[in-house]
């Protein structure tokens, strides 16, 4: 038992001894070979990654404005009774397009035809009168006041008769303009008194097309000036801005704007979902894929490009609109490199090694840069 306790602690001490030589072979020898820290972070930051670039050339290009919209319709007007009268004929119903002048409700004539034959019965009688006055005046045997008497008689019984015939046209409840009847809210047999609500009409053709711009872009608009919409995905439609709103919204701090569209077959509906797509100033810009878009720390959206000394530098862009072969981006020089492989391998201000891409080398670009 001793001869055993005694080989145990012999192999302890020898295991302590060659772990202390260990250590002090390490810390002194072959650490000497091995570079400082600083040193292994100078050399990464001085070596020059490969990355491929693609060249991208600007093209000066209109900066359009876009915002969410719906479809209000030019006019809404509700017809009221101008008379009263029983109706007793509707020619339009709901949904129906009517020109102007067209004849919509029609109410009952009751006693009107009688009141306008006696209106032209009262202005003969008055008529008469009124000759006979002038030649009693003219012998002197009436004043020049009870002529003028005789006259204003003919006078009230010629505008009975204009409002009696006044009176007959109101009886036929007409369009004022191409409209389409939107609704209505009497049927034949009901009674009106003058001022009550008949039927509602709604002019589609223009459309309008509402939106809100925000105050940092409605300063670019011009009424006016022309623009694009686009409804349930359907084709772009050109028209015309008619009104910026002088005054913005309290609760959205954003402005009023109406574009005016032709819409003469009535196909957009009114209070369908649109797009507005409205001309600002002229800008310089690129055409990228979205692809070669990147963040910054601080959430900057940007690209990477290769410098004049082959270094890569981060610089933040402003997207102007989507094209059909990318995205329109402004805020970088007129020609640039862009890398478009490696660029979330690299840091603003690393060497970087160029290669140019098969676009690029082979001499193809976006034409409209020329």
């Amino acid at each position: 038992m001793p001869a055993t306790a005694s080989s145990r602690r012999n192999s302890i001490l020898l295991a302590a001894a060659i772990a202390v030589a260990l250590t002090v072979w390490i810390l002194s020898g072959l650490g000497n070979g091995l570079p400082e820290p600083g040193d292994r972070n100078t050399d990464a930051r001085d070596a020059a990654v490969s990355v491929t670039v693609r060249r991208s050339f600007a093209t000066d290009t209109q900066r359009m404005i876009t915002a969410s919209a719906r479809t209000e319709p030019d006019r809404v007007v509700e017809l009221k009774a101008e008379t009263q009268g029983r109706i007793v004929a509707i020619n339009a119903e709901r949904g129906t397009f009517v020109g102007e002048g067209d004849a919509i409700l029609e109410l009952d004539m009751r006693d009107r035809q009688a009141q306008l034959t006696e209106a032209h019965a009262r202005i003969r009688q008055r008529e008469l009168e009124f000759e006979a006055a002038e030649r009693l005046q003219l012998d002197g045997f009436i004043s020049d006041a009870e002529l003028a008497a005789a006259e204003a008689l003919l006078e009230a019984a010629r505008a009975g008769r204009e409002r009696i015939v006044l009176d007959i046209q109101r009886t036929r409840v007409s369009a004022p303009f191409d409209s389409v009847v939107h609704d209505r809210v009497v049927e034949i047999g009901d009674y009106v008194a003058i001022g009550d609500p008949l039927v509602r009409l709604v002019d589609t053709d223009p459309l309008i097309v509402v939106g809100n711009i925000n105050e940092k872009d409605i300063g670019a608009l011009e009424i006016g000036s022309k623009g694009l919409t686009r409804v349930l995905d359907g084709p772009e439609v050109e028209g015309t801005i008619r009104y910026l709103a002088p005054v913005a919204d309290e609760s959205t701090r954003s402005f009023r704007v109406e574009l005016a569209v032709p819409n003469p077959d009535r196909k957009i509906l009114v209070g369908t979902s649109a797009e507005l797509i409205l001309g600002a100033e002229e800008i310089t810009a690129h055409i990228i894929s979205p692809g070669l878009l990147t963040l910054a720390d601080d959430g900057t959206v940007g690209v990477m490009v290769v410098d004049d000394k082959d270094r890569a530098q981060f610089i933040g862009i402003e997207l102007v609109a989507s094209a059909d072969d990318g995205v329109l981006v402004a805020g970088l020089p007129e020609t640039v490199r862009i890398i478009s492989v490696g660029q979330n391998y690299v840091t603003d201000g690393q060497a970087v090694a160029p290669v140019e891409d098969a676009l690029t080398a082979s001499g193809v670009r976006d034409e409209r840069a020329n």
